[in-house]
């Protein structure tokens, strides 16, 4: 079985796949297995279950110990026997017997104190019906809380070339001292930030010959040490996002990429208690094109 430090550098999104056409979207699933990746994450929140429905047809042909699985526990959370009943829900549904990480989605789906949802995944861990702890979308405070009491694999958390939220508040640094993998989604902002047009970007695309976004994957795996987890059903697409990685950006262009980011992004003030405001998880939808 995998662990997170075996899977490849870049990851397999699922929200938001195309169900009008399953056939090509399992036809990109196995496309992406074939040319080794092997990090999926996923959620019963994503088309109200369908694409973890999906997901089954694609483990009847692919095994799951290639495969390193992350399920998000959604709202709400009232009771301990609530997290449980949702990882059945995974397991049931996609006919597999374990995931290999299990995270709240976001900290205030959690009626209950957050340590104590924690507990019950590591009891879940001891059971074998969860490999490893995980977490997604806390504050810093939260994640800092966590791991006194747990040892986290992995954190899922919003990054990319415009929106730095999560390395401005120091979560980024707390998560490499503390050997906690940042798996990075909207990594190219769907496409927006190619989009921008953004013009050191288009030359960075033209010097090395390269579109914009295998540049900005480039950049955060090679550079930032994050993996990305990007959703696609093109196969062109998946070819060009695994050959993101053969080449070298050069020291100023890398600088030129760290200093960046969209102010915009750092004036929004985050609603961790989903009161009406932006959550995090919300925060790189805004500002599109």
């Amino acid at each position: 079985m995998l662990s997170l430090i075996n899977t490849t550098p870049i990851g397999i999104g699922t929200y938001k796949l195309d169900l009008e056409n399953k056939e090509k979207t399992l036809q990109a699933l196995f496309y992406s297995v074939s040319k080794g990746q092997n990090l999926i994450s996923t959620s019963l929140l994503y088309d109200n279950g369908k694409i973890v429905d999906l997901l089954y047809p694609f483990f009847q042909k692919v095994k799951k110990d290639d495969i390193f699985l992350t399920c998000h526990l959604e709202a709400y959370i009232e009771k301990k026997e609530d997290i449980e009943k949702q990882l059945d829900e995974y397991l049931r549904r996609m006919h597999i017997d374990y995931v290999d990480a299990l995270q709240v989605h976001n900290s205030y789906v959690s009626k209950i104190p957050l340590l104590d949802t924690y507990e019950e995944i590591n009891r879940l861990v001891e059971k074998g019906k969860v490999r490893f702890l995980a977490a997604s979308n806390t504050s810093l405070v939260e994640l800092q809380e966590l791991q006194k009491h747990f040892k986290l694999t992995s954190f899922e958390g919003v990054y990319n070339l415009e929106c730095k939220y999560y390395e401005n508040i120091g979560l980024l640094d707390f998560c490499q001292k503390n050997n906690i993998q940042f798996v990075c989604y909207q990594a190219l902002r769907r496409n927006q930030i190619a989009k921008m047009n953004y013009p050191f970007l288009v030359h960075l695309a033209q010097k090395y010959h390269k579109t914009q976004n295998q540049i900005l994957l480039n950049w955060l795996v090679k550079e930032k040490n994050l993996k990305p987890i990007v959703k696609t059903t093109t196969l062109q697409n998946i070819d060009d996002n695994l050959t993101a990685l053969a080449f070298t950006l050069e020291p100023n262009d890398i600088q030129l990429l760290n200093c960046f980011q969209d102010e915009r992004f750092n004036n929004i003030e985050i609603d961790w208690e989903n009161q009406g405001g932006i959550t995090i998880d919300k925060l790189a939808s805004q500002f599109k094109l």
